[in-house]
């Protein structure tokens, strides 16, 4: 017990290092899915779900891209699981910017899933746009005035088609790192729309108010909230499928387990050492 003892308290530190890069590394690697949990969905990221299954083919959904690749990590996935599952259910989708920075990450999405066989009959201005980008200050004097989408974003297509401003929009979803969707909230009363949001993990407590009024329906918080809006998708579409946030929420939860299994070892070692001093 003594020679544990002495081994445990001169324990390199580059060896935890190692484990813990290693708790984090293998769950997301090819052939560790067995190492996968899928993430239980909580009421908040369910009423996000149910909104867009209650949709009807050829309704139109828009999603307000409002981050940069800063946020990259908790937000990205949960605008695929989403812009997957709009299309699963054949509503139109518009993605508008309110980051100028998330643009190309933006379409690159877009690109990189309507190249799958699944989502091979996607068409760009029939069924889903991107509109591009309008400084948040202009957006806000635009959609007030129920300026035509058409005419404000210079883009033509099918997907217009009976959607003229934010009152033909049965569904939003903003996707943001800040407070910036309370501007959508206020504009609820004006337009009628219901709204849901994807948030970083820190802002989500500010928008509990909302769900509570139910002027939000629905809440995807952090990385948890994608893992479990994808979770969601693949009970009803897609068996087993894995996506980034599922894979991220697992490397989580085994550094944690890592972290937490050094703590509890650092105090045995403590007091059985003290114990052992007298």
């Amino acid at each position: 017990m003594k020679k544990i003892l002495e081994k445990l308290k001169k324990i390199d530190r580059r060896i935890i290092y190692l484990l813990v890069f290693l708790s984090i590394i293998i769950p997301i690697l090819p052939g560790f899915d067995f190492l996968i949990f899928p993430v239980p969905p909580t009421k908040e990221t369910r009423q996000i779900f149910d909104e867009v299954e209650g949709l009807n083919q050829g309704d139109a959904v828009f999603i307000d891209w409002a981050f940069d690749p800063s946020s990259k990590a908790e937000l990205l996935p949960m605008f695929e699981a989403f812009f997957k599952h709009c299309m699963k259910k054949k509503v139109k989708v518009f993605i508008y910017y309110a980051s100028l920075n998330g643009i190309n990450l933006g379409k690159e999405s877009v690109k990189k899933i309507t190249a799958m066989e699944e989502f091979s009959w996607c068409r760009e201005g029939v069924d889903y746009i991107n509109m591009e980008y309008i400084p948040i200050a202009a957006d806000i004097r635009i959609f007030n005035m129920d300026v035509d989408f058409k005419g404000t974003y210079k883009k033509e297509g099918k997907i217009f088609e009976g959607v003229e401003t934010l009152r033909d929009i049965k569904y939003m979803i903003g996707l943001s790192g800040s407070a910036y969707h309370f501007t959508h909230v206020d504009m609820q009363i004006r337009f009628n729309y219901k709204f849901g949001i994807a948030v970083t993990g820190v802002m989500g407590p500010d928008f509990v108010p909302y769900l509570q009024t139910g002027q939000l329906t629905g809440m995807a918080n952090g990385l948890r909230g994608a893992a479990e809006y994808e979770r969601l998708v693949s009970d009803k579409y897609e068996k087993n499928y894995y996506g980034s946030a599922t894979k991220g929420m697992s490397s989580l939860t085994f550094s944690h387990l890592v972290i937490f299994g050094f703590v509890i070892v650092g105090n045995i070692v403590y007091f059985l050492d003290k114990k052992k001093r007298g």
